[in-house]
């Protein structure tokens, strides 16, 4: 974990990648970091429909980074291979694995204040839609916030392994934000549920799994709902 969060041990751990040193134990250590903080923030994401849920969505969660980490790792090798960075696949999937990483370690450092949130909340009910929209969007705002931290982490990630080639770096770490953003919310949409609904039962994966999309779900039912509580 400290090879991530302190700027002098990632700029080891960079030197390393660089050049392909120890890169099989960094990525297990990055991947376990996933695993334990993003279940950490998972079990707290699914509380408010009890401890069922919960463990669910510990499972899922760091199961949705890693799943978005091998998606995404192919395209962002091809892009930094286009753009003049050839490095080798592990490297670019450890590359990958560390805004992922980050995002994890940022949203367990959130999830206190997630928990106190959800245990001000009534228990889930048909009558709770309006809470269960809130949450959704307090916890989807939580998350994009991990994620911010993540990428923004990876632009002196990637201005390192690009040996200060800032424009370069720039061009990789907005292509790869780009598809980071768009495979982790379909991803996070077919393994739905997180917090759960208030109309259906307790699940690990909706039978609707591959149906519709996470950015049209909040445009066309979580945002609408709010709006028309507006005064």
């Amino acid at each position: 974990m400290t090879s991530i969060v302190f700027p002098r041990q990632r700029a080891v751990l960079l030197d390393q990648l660089r050049a392909d040193r120890d890169t099989p134990r960094h990525l297990a250590a990055l991947a376990g970091t996933i695993i334990v903080f993003g279940a950490f923030y998972g079990a707290v994401l699914g509380s408010w429909h009890g401890s069922r849920l919960a463990l669910y969505v510990a499972i899922k969660i760091p199961l949705m980074l890693l799943v978005t980490a091998a998606i995404t790792s192919l395209f962002n090798w091809i892009i930094a291979a286009l753009l003049g960075l050839p490095m080798r696949v592990r490297q670019i999937v450890a590359l990958t694995l560390i805004p992922l990483a980050i995002t994890s370690i940022v949203a367990a450092s959130l999830a206190p204040v997630a928990w106190l949130f959800n245990a001000s909340l009534p228990s889930p009910s048909p009558s709770q839609q309006t809470l269960h929209n809130v949450l959704y969007l307090a916890h989807t705002i939580l998350i994009a916030a991990a994620g911010l931290a993540g990428t923004t982490a990876l632009r002196g990630v990637l201005a390192d392994v690009c040996g200060g080639d800032a424009l370069l770096a720039a061009k990789i770490r907005w292509s790869w934000t780009a598809i980071y953003a768009f495979v982790g919310g379909e991803v996070a949409w077919m393994l739905r549920p997180f917090i759960g609904s208030v109309y259906l039962p307790v699940v690990f994966l909706r039978e609707d799994a591959l149906s519709g999309n996470v950015y049209e779900f909040i445009l066309t039912d979580i945002l609408p709902h709010l709006w028309r509580l507006l005064p």
